[in-house]
């Protein structure tokens, strides 16, 4: 079969392999689609020795000691696997367990996956929204938006428009927010006006005049929730400075660098809630499903959809901040897998 290796240094091949063997209570995985994801960079940058990619869907060829799934099943991939017996595991919290685990696999044409890991898509449901719907960039949006309580009319701004940014103007969007964006790449600030649906884009965080439209919009109050999407030890800081007192702020992008703030000033006197969003469950893909059903439109994030053999190429353009969300197809008559897909190009 053919898959993704990430070589190091911003350098990736499409190379040949073996189909994975199968243990006991895995399915082999024909992956109809993939979507690369911003946590895949430091592969890209260090190389490593298994292949990506933990966003992914596809059909079930064969299955071993597998109690629920069959071949021909139609599923898309939770990647968290935890032991399954601790509290965080017994309570559908796996994000948490300590012996977590993450599958991996998915930038190949198959891929061996725990049946735990497999979440049946129903029939209204095509390949492009599984892995959408069951993946990092709305999982975690959705997550994140609702650790707030989604109420019609309020102003949020959002730092940062890669992926989960964009995940998150949607929901917001769907919810009734104003949405204002702030984001340095010109070319995401469009993806966030144009297909995400952002009220305004107001321009880099590091400058004055974003908060000081976000402070017109707002009579001088502030946003009443701020989704830091970046990861950016600036952008969190401004992400406090800008929330009114008594809002919300929710963390979203990874940030190991460390934050300098004065908890006094920025939380403590102004009684801001500060939360993070780190994962999703089951749980939240199936409340993504209900929206889905009601009009939600999981797709405004996706600016590239490319054949797996052009992944290379779509890796140097995503991680080089010149795409949205980029999908890797198997083929080219796979976009919805209910048998009367047409063809489509790169």
């Amino acid at each position: 079969m053919k898959g993704l290796r990430y070589l190091g240094r911003g350098q990736a091949r499409i190379a040949k392999m073996p189909v994975p063997e199968t243990k006991e209570g895995q399915v082999l995985l024909e992956v109809a689609v993939s979507a690369l994801c911003g946590s895949e960079r430091s592969d890209y940058e260090n190389g490593c020795s298994f292949v990506s990619g933990h966003e992914f869907a596809g059909i079930v060829r064969e299955t071993n000691g597998c109690r629920r799934l069959k071949a021909g099943d139609r599923v898309t991939v939770n990647v968290l696997a935890g032991c399954g017996d601790c509290y965080y595991c017994r309570t559908g919290q796996p994000q948490f367990c300590r012996e977590l685990h993450v599958c991996q696999g998915g930038h190949a044409q198959y891929a061996a996956v725990p049946e735990e890991c497999c979440i049946p898509l129903p029939d209204y449901m095509d390949f492009e929204a599984g892995v959408l719907l069951g993946g990092d960039t709305l999982g975690v949006a959705y997550r994140a938006v609702n650790k707030i309580r989604p109420d019609f009319g309020r102003v949020a701004a959002v730092i940062g428009a890669g992926p989960i940014g964009l995940g998150v103007i949607s929901l917001l969007k769907y919810y009734g927010y104003y949405a204002a964006v702030m984001e340095k790449n010109q070319l995401r600030c469009h993806y966030a006006a144009e297909l995400a649906g952002a009220d305004e884009v107001l321009g880099q965080f590091s400058d004055t005049c974003p908060g000081e439209r976000l402070g017109e919009l707002t009579g001088g109050l502030g946003a009443d929730v701020v989704f830091e999407c970046s990861g950016s030890p600036l952008a969190e800081r401004t992400a406090l400075e800008i929330v009114r007192p008594a809002g919300t702020v929710v963390f979203c992008g990874e940030n190991y660098k460390g934050l300098e703030i004065i908890p006094s000033d920025h939380i403590i006197h102004k009684e801001v809630t500060l939360t993070g969003a780190f994962y999703f469950t089951r749980n939240d893909f199936y409340g993504l499903c209900e929206i889905y059903k009601r009009g939600f439109d999981p797709k405004t994030a996706v600016t590239h959809r490319m054949h797996l053999d052009k992944a290379p190429d779509a890796c140097s353009m995503f991680f080089s901040g010149k795409t949205g969300k980029v999908l890797l197809y198997r083929d080219q008559t796979c976009r919805t897998g209910h048998g009367t897909e047409e063809k489509w190009k790169d």
